[in-house]
């Protein structure tokens, strides 16, 4: 940890921080900053980035919002306005608006944003945002190289997750945490490629053995594309208020961050190397049409993945 003044007190700066500032933003002198948060979040976690912000000599601005109820739930509209008028942006925020319109259109505008919704501080310290983004590039580009023509996905799993699903008509996303250009855009702590399944070909049973405030084990009963049946009192209840656009397969997801751990917590837990996750509700930012206030992903811990007949995950393990 690095040491810095902190109105007139000496604070820790992890090494997340300096790594999300300096290698994942490659922030430079005189460009503008803004941090988004919520009273939810950890007070030290928005401050680590603008100091770490500051020492880059940044014009850094801290901005704190009424917490969202969901993710995926669009802010006010002055707080998109706002959004589109800096050049980079950290959402350290309870609820994700990575897939919101106004996180888009800030990234059209130029804005190079990391989404880092319920970030804890274990991933500052040691956990995801910890890792050398070069490595974690790499095994995306490893990973991207080997599903980019596929058409099929097979998922299994031991606790009995048995899904198929078609890919390839959404992009396909290399989230690896080098944000440097105009509209980059992903999570921090990063490490996942990912894609939306192709439009009603997910079919099967899916056992979610992580799934952050929703809990565990959470089984999804699909048919094309559509959750027909949800064993998790939590998850249900939250999707049947919002509707049937919630019970869309949304995004299927591989893990590829060797720092990131299992904590419970869905922003870290779904770029542990090995593991995969899918997602219920909005779509958009893959190119789907599944416009929703809502996003949710489940982990699945040790997955056997299938691609075209070929095994190229085996029980978490990357063949």
């Amino acid at each position: 940890m690095e040491r810095v003044e902190k109105k007139g007190k000496k604070m820790n700066l992890p090494l997340g921080a300096i790594i999300a500032v300096k290698q994942c933003m490659k922030i430079k002198k005189g460009e503008s900053v803004l941090i988004i948060t919520d009273e939810k979040m950890n007070v030290l976690l928005p401050r680590y980035i603008e100091e770490a912000c500051k020492k880059q000599k940044a014009k850094t601005t801290v901005l704190q919002i009424k917490p969202l109820e969901r993710n995926g739930q669009e802010p006010e509209k002055g707080i998109a306005k706002m959004m589109k008028e800096f050049e980079v942006e950290f959402l350290i925020t309870s609820k994700s608006l990575s897939h919101t319109k106004a996180r888009r259109q800030a990234c059209k505008a130029g804005a190079r944003i990391a989404s880092m919704p319920g970030i804890t501080e274990f991933s500052f310290v040691e956990g995801g945002l910890t890792a050398d983004y070069n490595l974690v590039k790499r095994l995306c580009v490893k990973m991207f190289n080997k599903i980019k023509n596929a058409n099929k996905f097979e998922i299994k799993s031991a606790n009995g997750t048995e899904l198929t699903m078609e890919i390839g008509d959404y992009v396909i996303d290399i989230d690896e945490g080098l944000y440097h250009k105009p509209g980059n855009f992903g999570n921090l702590p990063a490490g996942e490629v990912c894609t939306s399944p192709n439009d009603l070909s997910v079919n099967g049973i899916a056992v979610i053995d992580k799934m952050g405030r929703f809990g565990e084990n959470i089984v999804l009963e699909i048919e094309n594309s559509f959750v027909k049946n949800i064993q998790g009192e939590k998850l249900k209840k939250e999707v049947d208020e919002i509707g049937k656009k919630a019970r869309i397969i949304a995004e299927v997801g591989i893990g590829t961050n060797p720092k990131a751990k299992i904590i419970g917590n869905v922003l870290e837990d779904e770029k542990v190397f090995g593991t995969m996750h899918i997602a219920l509700g909005n779509n958009v930012s893959f190119g789907g049409k599944n416009k929703v206030q809502f996003h949710q992903d489940g982990i699945i811990t040790k997955p056997t993945l299938i691609v075209d007949g070929k095994t190229i995950i085996k029980d978490g393990v990357w063949v």
